[in-house]
């Protein structure tokens, strides 16, 4: 799975979220059904004289489909439909699911832009892959190897940014919290252990009267994947100094790319993982 996080200058925006509807491309119901019956997700509690139309949420949606589809690696976006759902209570934020040929090819986070603004959107993140963040399919796996799949269980999702996003599963007096991307298993025990969302930022963000994105893909550098866990020289070497985004850019864009890892040190200090840079996408402003 690939992961393109927006900054402010080149990579990573984060914010929070609002409504509690699931959407999708597909005829809207009053209150569609989970896509997975073995789905129990708690329902957010939301008051519905604050949310906004669905018109205008899929509005903003298609649009940035449209324009990331036609970046390489994106292609498939093209041809696929969506579906989305909220990401948790209090972040004013969904995760939308994108499906092309009985497959999944990627997703979006998206959050409201501010809570004063009921018809802008931000563009938080976007990936793409067979295994996007929170695919049904991963935490379903995940289930099976627990072996709750046959009990009684709820699956929440909770994100606070990119590198902080789980399925908190609760069957009986246990708790399990799960990677949303991997569906891996995390060393947590509580809540307490998971770090606040992240506060709004100035992301990427579409006006609801215009519904045309603002911003745009002015530079897209995309590079083989590798396993960090393939080559683990990196346990040892010395951290790169911080750099502006442009640093960066050059160790990319050079005719031998470096061979980048980023190491997160997560929920505390109790989980590090590697992450392989495999390019990046530089937006307008």
């Amino acid at each position: 799975m690939k992961k393109s996080v927006l900054w402010l200058s080149a990579l990573l925006l984060w914010t929070s979220l609002l409504i509690a509807s699931p959407l999708s491309t597909e005829a809207v119901q009053e209150h569609p059904s989970e896509p997975l019956s073995v789905l129990k997700l708690k329902p957010d509690p939301v008051d519905r004289t604050k949310t906004m139309n669905t018109p205008t949420f899929a509005d903003a949606v298609n649009q940035w489909i449209k324009s990331i589809a036609k970046e390489k690696g994106y292609e498939a976006w093209g041809s696929a439909t969506w579906t989305s759902a909220p990401l948790g209570p209090g972040t004013h934020g969904w995760i939308v699911l994108l499906q092309s040929g009985g497959r999944e090819v990627g997703y979006l986070v998206i959050h409201a832009a501010d809570p004063n603004l009921p018809n802008a959107y931000q563009l938080s993140e976007y990936g793409s892959g067979s295994s996007p963040l929170f695919s049904l399919n991963t935490l379903y796996r995940s289930l099976v190897q627990l072996e709750l799949i046959d009990s009684s269980y709820e699956a929440e999702r909770w994100y606070a940014d990119p590198l902080h996003a789980v399925w908190i599963v609760t069957a009986g007096e246990r708790t399990h919290f799960l990677d949303a991307s991997t569906g891996e298993v995390l060393p947590l025990t509580s809540r307490d252990q998971l770090p606040e969302a992240s506060q709004p930022g100035g992301a990427e963000f579409i006006n609801s009267a215009f519904a045309s994105p603002e911003h745009t893909i002015t530079a897209n550098r995309q590079l083989d994947g590798f396993d960090p866990y393939d080559d683990m020289s990196w346990l040892q070497k010395t951290p790169l100094t911080p750099t502006a985004f442009t640093g960066l850019q050059a160790l990319l864009d050079a005719a031998s790319p470096a061979k980048l890892t980023f190491i997160a040190e997560l929920y505390g200090g109790q989980v590090n993982m590697p992450f392989a840079v495999t390019g990046y996408q530089q937006w307008s402003q």
